[in-house]
């Protein structure tokens, strides 16, 4: 799916009108001030701690993308804070573990958020990256086919 990222960052299109959406559009078309915008929009509007969590991920995401650990690793304690089964905050923990070579934590990571929902598709992206990287290749291909199931699944609802 990267593979489009530039494309879709060029199509135009109208952003959705709720903040939320709205901030995840914006990121995901690299958009990363007008995502922030919407983001702090969406908390001002006092959600119930679930989105909280949500949305300071995605604050995490944008932090990451700047290249700002420090607030990065501050939204994310934020996060658990506001809900501690967070499975989104969970896994972009993963991915700050397994980006610093941390494999077997990051694999904890990942696993721990699929016994919280166990339909998480990113998850299981990631743990299939990850079992790879420590050499366990058919638990790799198993994650990722699963990802990919889930990911088709959610295309189609």
């Amino acid at each position: 799916m990267a593979f489009f990222d530039r494309l879709r960052r060029l199509v135009p299109g109208r952003p959705p009108s709720y903040p939320f959406a709205r901030g995840a559009y914006e990121l995901d078309r690299g958009r990363l001030d007008r995502a922030e915008a919407a983001f702090a929009e969406a908390l001002a509007e006092s959600p119930p701690a679930r989105d909280v969590a949500a949305i300071l991920n995605k604050r995490a995401i944008i932090a990451i993308r700047r290249h700002d650990m420090v607030r990065a690793i501050e939204e994310l304690i934020a996060a658990l804070e506001a809900d501690p089964r967070s499975v989104a905050a969970i896994t972009t923990i993963g991915n700050l573990l397994l980006e610093d070579g941390a494999v077997d934590e990051a694999i904890a990571h990942y696993q721990y958020a699929l016994i919280i929902d166990d339909a998480y598709a990113p998850a299981y992206h990631n743990l299939g990256v990850a079992l790879h990287r420590s050499g366990r290749k058919a638990e790799a291909v198993r994650m990722l086919r699963k990802a990919t199931r889930l990911e088709g699944r959610m295309k189609r609802s």
